[in-house]
């Protein structure tokens, strides 16, 4: 399978659960109330920033299985698997624990919350604590399914549940408004998918936990590179969310939801982005492994070129039509309140997306070292741009800074372009793409600010635009279709 079939069906559940959120955002927030609203998405945020709970084993266990399913040895491949569930069974328990623990003892503390929403917030932080055991713990067997190249299974999988989990999300927000139910019911769906991917494991590729196949020489190998990507997580997680975990205390409860919904459309994107990882890290490692580094420009090309044109395009798009799909997605007056926040934060987590496609290659090219300088230096900007962003502009002034902060990981992708010697951003071709489309979009923004044009009229070329760059992007996978259909 291609690494773009991989990749789409990689980005499958991803698409779906991302539509079927961002549609259902005003219901959590009328459902919830705009300071639940905030509680629930600042338990979220303080998970994301713990995103190295597994410190790193998964990334490590993945890539040397990879190595070795590449080079053919089948039993080395469960060797370090073994071991890798030997460590991260107790580790991740431990790990859930101390979240739940530190959650409800300081988050009170971090959040600016009512008094009487103190309780809910503790119970929030105790079902998060919950369900993160077997949310990573199901992600290290997803990592063991994309090294295995299965993404087709992960995807019909993570859809029906994602489908499941949002719509019954919904329904307990507006009968409980209780944002440790939202959580619990997101733990319980995770061990679901937790079952049904070891159940897959031990079926298709003769893999289960692998006790027994343990051995200390494996741990002892990967214990550089997992300690290297485990202080890459660290920074990249408590301090590449640190825009929203600072704003959970200076600002209103109100002002932070604002900012929670660009974040959460952002996040989404991200996400679809980080959908082409798993195919790069599968790709890239079982490259290494049969000794086809060489391969690795390739792959690096590839995935630039799937998703550039498209990030694109959602960056010209929702700088000229941010006031259009507030309005249509979140209603006039939310979206109002919303909309100067919306253009800065969107680029931003765009240029991050785009930044994913070297991230994947570090690990694999054993440049994890070279990736964790990197994300600290991103994690010191975030904090010095959040800081005077927020005494320059307050919270609008935090939406500019955090995409300022982007510059990093453009540095990181400067350097692995080098390092591979690929093209990516310094390709003119694609300089030329940006223009084409910017220009496109400024058509329809000097109609906007030139001409009254009602709010219908307004929906309508917004579809026009995306719809015709959406065509010319796919314009040669649609020939290559008809042609086949032709025939």
């Amino acid at each position: 399978m291609s690494l773009k079939k991989q990749t789409l069906w990689s980005m499958a559940p991803l698409l779906v659960v991302s539509v079927v959120n961002l549609v259902s955002v005003p219901l959590f927030y009328r459902f919830l109330g705009p300071e639940r609203y905030a509680l629930w998405f600042y338990v979220l945020s303080v998970s994301g920033a713990f995103g190295f709970a597994d410190l790193g084993l998964g990334v490590a266990v993945g890539r040397y299985v990879g190595v070795e399913l590449g080079r053919g040895d089948i039993d080395a491949a469960r060797g370090y698997w073994g071991t890798g569930n030997v460590v991260a069974i107790p580790l991740l328990g431990f790990m859930a624990i101390a979240f739940a623990i530190v959650g409800a003892v300081f988050g009170p503390r971090w959040f600016n919350v009512s008094p009487d929403e103190v309780p809910m917030l503790k119970a929030s932080f105790v079902a998060a604590g919950i369900g993160m055991f077997f949310a990573f713990y199901g992600q290290f067997w997803n990592i063991l399914a994309q090294v295995h190249l299965d993404f087709k299974f992960v995807a019909v999988t993570r859809v029906f549940l994602s489908i499941i989990q949002v719509g019954g999300a919904l329904v307990i927000a507006f009968w409980t408004r209780n944002p440790s139910a939202l959580l619990a019911w997101t733990s319980l769906l995770s061990i679901a998918q937790l079952i049904i991917l070891m159940l897959h494991a031990n079926g298709t590729y003769g893999f289960g936990i692998h006790w027994r196949f343990a051995r200390f020489a494996h741990a002892v190998e990967m214990a550089g590179f997992t300690m290297k990507t485990f202080l890459t997580l660290l920074v990249n997680n408590v301090l590449g969310g640190l825009d929203r975990l600072a704003l959970g205390k200076l600002a209103p409860a109100a002002d932070f939801a604002h900012y929670a919904i660009c974040s959460n459309a952002g996040i989404r994107i991200s996400g679809l982005s980080a959908s082409i990882m798993g195919p790069i890290f599968g790709q890239s490692s079982r490259a290494v492994g049969a000794g086809g580094e060489s391969k690795a420009a390739a792959i690096y090309e590839e995935a630039f070129d799937l998703i550039f044109g498209w990030l694109v395009l959602i960056s010209v798009w929702s700088i000229v039509w941010k006031h259009t799909i507030l309005q249509l997605w979140l209603g006039k007056d939310l979206g109002a309140l919303v909309e100067p926040l919306l253009a800065p934060i969107i680029l931003a987590y765009c240029i991050t997306s785009i930044a994913n496609v070297s991230g994947a290659q570090l690990g694999p090219l054993n440049r994890v070292g070279t990736g964790l300088v990197i994300h600290i230096f991103a994690g010191i900007l975030v904090g010095i741009c959040v800081y005077v962003g927020w005494r320059w502009a307050g919270i609008i002034g935090v939406a500019y800074g955090f995409l300022v902060s982007r510059i990093a990981f453009i540095v990181q992708d400067l350097f692995v372009i080098r390092l591979i010697e690929a093209r990516g951003w310094l390709d003119a071709t694609r300089w030329f793409h940006v223009a084409v489309q910017v220009a496109f979009g400024g058509v329809f923004s000097l109609l906007l600010r030139t001409a009254s044009v009602p709010f219908a009229m307004q929906v309508c070329f917004a579809l026009l635009h995306g719809g015709a760059v959406a065509a010319w992007l796919v314009r040669k996978d649609l020939a290559v279709w008809l042609i086949a259909l032709r025939q």
